[in-house]
């Protein structure tokens, strides 16, 4: 397939301020998402705690898990299955995305049967992640290489999930390069895919700089490419005026919000609301007050913690050289 195409900014919304973030998107019978924004997953950051506290404080309008490893050839029992869901049973009147990553066929498509059996009510494969570790077993983002196989393995699920559970998947724009990206969202729409997570940059460029335009341009391509697939660009939302000016600028059908979620709890309702105004030092210390009430006194607790204070306040603030000079008690009479 080439990698030519018409001017991908053809279909382009007129205004981005008048996109309806809060327009229900349906993807199957079983999932609808309530509005264009979700929050990406985000792998060693989405603890049981994290999602204790995003549910408390109703942060989020649906569970989209980080991946679960289909390994070679395993297939997880029904009890490793329970055990995986039971984090997002804490608010059951979210839908659960369930993310999967393998390159074997058979298995992924087994797995994610075994999680449609039991209630959730999306499944999401990733052809995303950057990780060394990930893409030298030949998986997450070095399958970009190989459109075609990423094509086989959404086609493989699609034929053994329910229809009425969503099948997507979490896209970069290419290996080394977005030459192919077009050829590859081809596949997985023409392999039954309901929608669509792109990711504007290529594993290689890991979270590093491109240019506004360049990464408007990857988008616009990934979105017309799709065709009437929905596809929600991810990558650098940071706020309400650049979720609306991703959507004027590329016409994706919603936002999925990463990192930045860490800078503003608040900022998928933000988006969702049309609120402009930035997070306040409250409403950031109101989401770690949660977070410190499950976090242990361990070494590897003490700096998860510290890590969060760093992304909400940044590493420069007094909050964070405040935390990181406090021990342990100081640190929770300051938090609590």
């Amino acid at each position: 397939m080439s990698s030519e195409s018409a001017d991908p900014t053809a279909e382009r919304p007129p205004d981005g301020a008048s996109f309806d973030f809060r327009a229900p998107l349906c993807l199957s019978a079983r999932l609808t998402l309530p509005g264009r924004a979700v929050l990406s997953p985000m792998q060693g950051v989405m603890t049981r705690t994290f999602l204790q506290a995003a549910a408390r404080l109703d942060l989020i309008p649906c569970w989209f898990t980080p991946f679960f490893s289909t390994g070679g050839v395993s297939v997880p029992k029904r009890a490793a299955i329970l055990r995986k869901l039971a984090p997002y049973r804490i608010h059951p009147g979210l839908p659960v995305i369930f993310q999967l990553i393998g390159r074997d066929a058979s298995s992924l498509a087994a797995t994610a049967a075994g999680f449609a059996e039991h209630g959730v009510h999306g499944i999401n494969l990733n052809f995303a992640c950057p990780s060394k570790t990930v893409t030298a077993s030949g998986n997450g983002a070095s399958l970009l290489k190989h459109p075609a196989r990423i094509g086989k393995l959404t086609k493989a699920v699609r034929e053994v999930v329910p229809r009425d559970v969503s099948v997507s998947v979490k896209l970069r724009a290419g290996w080394d390069s977005p030459d192919i990206l077009r050829d590859t969202v081809r596949a997985v729409c023409d392999a039954g895919a309901d929608w669509i997570v792109f990711h504007y940059r290529t594993a290689s460029e890991g979270y590093g700089s491109v240019d506004a335009s360049e990464r408007f341009r990857r988008i616009a391509s990934a979105v017309d490419a799709a065709g009437s697939v929905p596809l929600f660009g991810n990558g650098d939302v940071a706020d309400c005026a650049g979720a609306n000016e991703l959507v004027r600028e590329t016409g994706c059908a919603g936002v999925a919000v990463g990192r930045a979620f860490l800078s503003d709890p608040w900022l998928v309702r933000r988006i969702l609301s049309g609120d402009v105004n930035p997070a306040s030092g409250e409403e950031k210390a109101a989401f770690l007050r949660l977070l410190l009430e499950g976090t242990d006194s361990t070494k590897r607790g003490r700096n998860w913690f510290l890590e969060c204070i760093k992304m909400a306040f940044g590493a420069d603030s007094g909050e964070f050289r405040e935390a990181r000079e406090s021990d342990w008690d100081t640190l929770r009479a300051r938090w609590s």
